[in-house]
């Protein structure tokens, strides 16, 4: 879109035509509110719905106020997608590591669970724009544009087509950020753990099971939501959003870069411009051999966080960041589901920690009353995901997510799920594999494992699994939101 220049007060119409029933901005110097009611029209279903970038937005925003803007991690620099919890919000039992306050440590944004041992990243709110074209929404087809949020700016962001991420909505309230495993989860005395050098758990009595762990949780997928829980109430197995979000954040990054000083994986070229990892079947990266694993003693399944050089497997190219999201282990993704007709989006309503293991309760993760509670129903088909029981490839040159800012659209870039005409494969997506399947309780993988090969990175997403799938390259890592 053309630049345009707002004034405080200014009543800005949604549309330029817009019907009786329309909402308008109003700007004013922190914040945007609305006029009446904003409502939007799905064009696929001809369904109204109100647009979650109206006055619920700004309510949630206007309560949490911003902490980390002295420490703001701009896409291209250092600590990028990293950043700082207000004190006030961050939840009992974690504890920012020397350094997590400051943009030159290898610790910034990392806090430590004392009690497990486990390294969590903070990834404070952040807002995101996905290119359809300069002439549409401002960004080249396929750019990604994420800032961090401020409250100044805010009512531009809204206007401009930026959305705030599905990653930090939770229960129906925006968060403040979102802490994530820094690792995968290894057993440390009989507790779910993100520590470094730690041997992975997987879903498989063969390979470091989740049932060793205290309570036993099932050797499935499901266990991963129990397994957890060992933590706290609070934690709970990743969601697709947030690991959405952490591969948006590399892409981004590293679009921004324009060197290895703050991004050690950066490629000028584009061939593999993206994080490294535990992929080619022999501890290392089949496009990059310079990175070498440690062992767990399994196969050639690698030690969490053992890669060396280090930033090269982080998600922002630094020590800073999240580690090993291209191969060593599936990770097991909330967030989206399947009947076996009808694929399901969790609602932004619904709190990711009170989700259950089970399939026939309302709280559970899956089953008919599940998917009633907690699930918008997005279609027997969207998108590239058709239930063709092929791999397709993430990237074209056409593009490859919605730029939709609210509704299906913006939901369905935040899982990672491309357009119809969104895959094929790009460098730029690092040729990563979406395996598109339909199975009844679906249970979303993501990440690719240590013989994935090039297959596996960031973005893979695999839909081939249920809820009682087990194998021994599945494991997960843990979330946690702040207060607020």
């Amino acid at each position: 879109m053309g630049k345009k220049n707002f004034q405080a007060g200014q009543l800005i119409p949604t549309s330029s035509t817009p019907p009786g029933n329309a909402g308008f901005y109003r700007i004013d110097k922190n914040t945007i509110g609305v006029v009446g009611n904003l409502v939007q029209k799905n064009a696929n279903t001809n369904v109204e719905s109100n647009v979650s970038t109206g006055a619920n937005l700004a309510a949630e925003l206007a309560a949490i106020g911003v902490y980390s803007a002295p420490t703001a991690a701009p896409m291209g620099a250092q600590g990028a997608g990293m950043g700082v919890c207000n004190p006030a919000y961050v939840p009992a039992g974690l504890v920012g590591l020397s350094g997590y306050n400051d943009r030159a440590s290898p610790n910034f944004g990392n806090y430590i669970h004392p009690a497990s041992g486990s390294i969590m990243c903070f990834i404070p709110l952040k807002w995101a724009k996905w290119g359809a074209g300069i002439g549409v929404n401002g960004l080249a087809v396929n750019q990604c544009s994420i800032v961090d949020d401020t409250p100044s700016m805010r009512a531009f962001l809204s206007a401009d087509g930026y959305a705030v991420h599905r990653a930090f909505w939770d229960g129906g309230s925006i968060k403040s950020g979102v802490f994530v495993d820094k690792y995968l989860c290894s057993n440390n005395g009989g507790i779910a753990a993100s520590i470094k050098n730690g041997n992975p758990l997987s879903s498989s009595s063969a390979h470091n099971p989740f049932a060793g762990l205290a309570g036993a949780p099932a050797n499935a997928y499901y266990g991963a939501i129990d397994a957890a829980k060992l933590r706290g109430s609070g934690f709970f197995c990743n969601s697709r959003f947030i690991h959405t979000l952490l591969a948006q954040i590399s892409y981004a990054h590293g679009q921004a870069s324009t060197s290895s000083v703050f991004c050690a994986w950066y490629d000028g070229t584009g061939v593999s411009n993206f994080p490294k990892g535990c992929n080619n079947n022999a501890l290392s990266d089949a496009q990059d051999a310079s990175v070498l694993y440690s062992s767990d003693g399994y196969l050639t399944c690698g030690q969490t966080g053992s890669a060396f050089p280090f930033e090269k497997t982080t998600n922002n190219g630094q020590a800073c960041g999240v580690a090993d999201m291209n191969g060593l282990l599936w990770e097991v993704n909330l967030g989206i589901t399947s009947d076996g007709s009808s694929y399901f989006a969790a609602k932004s309503s619904v709190a990711m920690s009170s989700l259950t293991s089970g399939n026939t309760l309302s709280t559970d993760a899956w089953g008919a009353a599940s998917l009633a509670a907690n699930y918008d129903n997005i279609g027997a088909t969207y998108g590239a995901l058709t239930a063709s029981s092929t791999t397709k490839l993430y990237g074209n040159a056409s593009q490859v997510f919605s730029e939709q800012a609210s509704d299906i659209g913006w939901a369905a870039t935040c899982l990672g799920i491309p357009l119809a005409g969104g895959v094929g494969g790009t460098n730029a997506f690092g040729n990563d594999a979406l395996y598109d399947y339909r199975p009844n309780d679906m249970c979303a993988t993501s990440g690719g494992f240590w013989s994935s090969s090039s297959p596996a990175g960031a973005w893979a997403l695999s839909l081939t699994g249920s809820r009682s799938s087990s194998n021994v390259n599945v494991g997960f890592r843990a979330a946690i939101y702040p207060t607020a």
